[in-house]
């Protein structure tokens, strides 16, 4: 800041001129005064007195360009005296260059009166009026000279009561998102964090909420307005797909669009869902949230499988949807297809209307018998309940072998009867997603949803290695084998298997060419027999139980055999690679000279990089000059290298654009089960207009406004209006 006391001479005119509307584009030149207050900077507004805030000093006063002008009359003076200012008119010359501005109090001017209120039509309170025509005012022109802008007109006659302090942070314009609440709210979003637990961080690190410097609704606003800067939400959403793509190179991803360009389909996958897939992509679990048709499950199976290169699951799990089930038929036709449990038991409650019958169904699903006992039980079953007719029985016999366990054993299910795993998935993603989340914020948030899962499992396998598992039963040695083998959540299902194989009892064998057949009975209970066949060289094990095949699990009777020949490690046969605690570590792979999942040197670095970017920021925010060079190197530098990373051959490996300037929102959907005309929007209530109180438009889009209003100033409408 300076006192500039010069004598300007020549090159001055009086405020009179300044007034004057004849003066054309001519350049602002001021008088002679007593002393000019210069202002350089908001960093000046701290060295100011307040006892030169005078209605005449305040003439006294020039600035280097109008943002440190309005600064000074809204942020520093205004918040200052009780109220906040607004930019009102300006001037240019013949150059289109501003030569003049004005800043007018927030409440100048005057609201129109609500024609709905006059007729006495309103349905809730009115919003109190802000605006009363204040007439204080600051004007500001540029001196051509010194090219400073001068205040020429400073009005401080407000007809209004000033603001007690505790209230003026609240008002609009004293009320600011910085670039670093902005960047910071938006790395808190990106973490899952609510928008008023965001709210109440910014309060805690402000010292109180009357410090933080803005209200929870501008975070609201903030976020709406970011939204409304995607031109479109399906185009936004490939973009992300893009970079992410351009980011890891194994992402993959898949999109249709319908006759109108909506976006119709999209599938993605990334690098680590590749690498889970290929370890234990065995059995998949297909919940149908949604209605669809059968060509869309058709074309999400197939890029399934275009991802997964080629890998068919052995089974597949669904809750009977028809369309679901032709769409697995026609690309995964080997695919052993099952029926969920539970959703057959509640068909069975709203078909039947029996408990008992439900109980003796769920009993005949599930129970391990034989081929003839499931007959007779379900014999027994039609007849008690009188069901010879009932259609809905006739069809669950004849599709047995997709739901009883007596046909359907033996194929890999990996203990799965229900698709509750993927509600039960969808019950946590409900945490990270809502129904107001749009496509680029789900594609975000599922991402963060699988980091949630992943590290779980992370987790749980650091148990699996920490330690030595104690040993309960009396078989240790076979016991120590199978903790070292199997990860820890699975040797507890084992061990018990183990525990009950000592009480098995081998009652004889048969020699065959190639293999021995072991007869197997529990011990006091042999009435009941299993066969266990037996081959030295190379070793292998299977019962009739055939729990192995269905489970992965060796069963009681196989404990039973090897007891018998004395094996003390658990064979390869029985160990699938699944269960094994270093199945993750062969399908590491290598890309961008680095491993995909682990490595320490480039975890090193990026800790390194964190480091030293959270102390630049306790320095850069310290000034505003400090702030904004850090801010524009890293930004410069950070283009710099993402242009040398999509140059380096990380391409588009896909062949698929972003969808071309058409690419349209797809249309929402109703969930599964909504009953036809049962949404919210089909009971809502048509929006009328506030200002005619008819359908189609809003006040601001009101057709015939003018005439409108005239009209109800003349007396002559009685509430109807025409739109033509």
């Amino acid at each position: 800041m300076e006192n500039i006391n010069d004598n300007v001479g020549e090159n001055v005119v009086g405020l009179e001129e300044i007034e004057s509307e004849d003066d054309g584009d001519n350049a602002f030149h001021y008088d002679s005064r007593e002393f000019v207050i210069g202002v350089d900077s908001e960093a000046d507004f701290v060295d100011l007195n307040p006892d030169l805030l005078t209605e005449d000093n305040m003439r006294n006063f020039n600035f280097p360009n109008l943002d440190v002008s309005y600064n000074f009359y809204n942020t520093w003076y205004g918040k200052m005296k009780g109220f906040s200012a607004r930019k009102g008119k300006e001037r240019k010359n013949a150059m289109e260059e501003i030569i003049e501005k004005t800043y007018l109090c927030h409440r100048e001017g005057k609201i129109p009166i609500n024609t709905n209120e006059k007729m006495g039509k309103k349905k809730r309170e009115a919003k109190p009026e802000t605006r009363c025509l204040c007439p204080a005012k600051m004007k500001v022109r540029l001196d051509v000279h010194s090219g400073r802008w001068n205040v020429t007109k400073f009005c401080d006659a407000h007809n209004h009561e000033m603001l007690n302090p505790k209230y003026t942070g609240m008002l609009p314009d004293h009320r600011k998102l910085s670039e670093a609440d902005i960047l910071e709210m938006n790395n808190m979003r990106n973490a899952g964090i609510t928008t008023p637990q965001i709210y109440g961080s910014f309060s805690s690190q402000s010292g109180g909420y009357n410090n933080v410097g803005f209200r929870k609704r501008d975070l609201y606003n903030e976020i709406g307005r970011q939204r409304m800067l995607q031109l479109s939400d399906a185009k936004g959403a490939i973009k992300y797909l893009r970079e992410r793509e351009q980011n890891e190179g194994s992402m993959f991803w898949r999109h249709t669009t319908d006759s109108e360009g909506r976006l119709q389909r999209l599938f993605w996958c990334d690098g680590q869902c590749q690498v889970d897939y290929k370890l234990f992509g065995d059995v998949l679990a297909f919940d149908a949230t949604h209605h669809e048709t059968e060509e869309t499950y058709v074309w999400v199976l197939e890029q399934l499988m275009v991802a997964m290169k080629g890998k068919m699951p052995s089974a597949v799990i669904t809750d009977g949807d028809l369309t679901m089930r032709n769409a697995i038929k026609r690309v995964l036709p080997n695919a052993h297809h099952r029926l969920c449990a539970w959703h057959l038991c509640r068909n069975a409650a709203s078909n039947v209307k029996n408990p008992k019958m439900v109980s003796m169904f769920r009993k005949c699903m599930l129970g391990d018998y034989e081929v003839s006992e499931f007959k007779h039980r379900w014999e027994v079953m039609v007849k008690e309940f009188r069901l010879e007719e009932n259609n809905w029985v006739k069809e669950m016999y004849e599709k047995k072998r997709m739901w009883a366990t007596t046909y359907i054993g033996g194929n890999f299910f990996v203990g799965f009867r229900k698709t509750s795993r993927c509600e039960g998935l969808h019950g946590q993603l409900g945490k990270f997603v809502h129904s107001r989340t749009d496509l680029v914020g789900f594609l975000k948030n599922y991402g963060r949803f699988l980091e949630v899962l992943r590290y779980n499992e992370l987790e749980v396998d650091f148990e699996s290695v920490r330690g030595d598992m104690v040993l309960e039963t009396n078989l240790h040695a076979l016991e120590r084998s199978t903790s070292k083998i199997f990860t820890k959540e699975v040797f507890i299902l084992v061990r018990p298997a183990l525990a009950r194989g000592s009480t098995m009892r081998v009652m004889g064998c048969t020699q065959l060419m190639s293999q021995t057949i072991f007869t197997v009975t529990k011990y006091g209970r042999s009435q009941k027999e299993w066969q266990v066949s037996y081959i030295p060289e190379p070793l292998f094990l299977k019962c009739s139980c055939q729990r192995m095949e269905s489970f992965g699990l060796p069963c009681d009777h196989i404990i039973g055999v090897m007891v018998h020949l004395n094996i003390q490690e658990m064979p390869k046969c029985l160990v699938p690679s699944r269960w094994t605690m270093g199945v993750k570590d062969s399908a590491y792979e290598i890309r961008d000279g680095r491993n995909s999942i682990w490595d320490s040197v480039f975890d090193a670095r990026c800790g390194y990089l964190d480091f030293l970017c959270k102390k630049m920021n306790r320095l850069g925010g310290r000034s505003a000059t400090t702030f904004n060079e850090i801010k524009d190197w890293v930004s410069s530098k950070i283009n710099l290298y993402s242009e040398a990373h999509m140059n380096s051959g990380h391409g588009n490996e896909n062949g698929t654009d972003e969808g071309g300037p058409t690419l349209k929102d797809p249309i929402r959907v109703a969930s599964k089960g909504c009953a036809a005309g049962s949404s919210s929007q089909s009971r809502r209530r048509p929006h009328k207009c506030r200002q005619c109180g008819v359908a189609g438009h809003n006040r601001t889009t009101f057709p015939n406004k003018r005439k409108y209003e005239a009209s109800i100033e003349s007396g002559e409408c009685e509430g109807e209006v025409s739109h033509g």
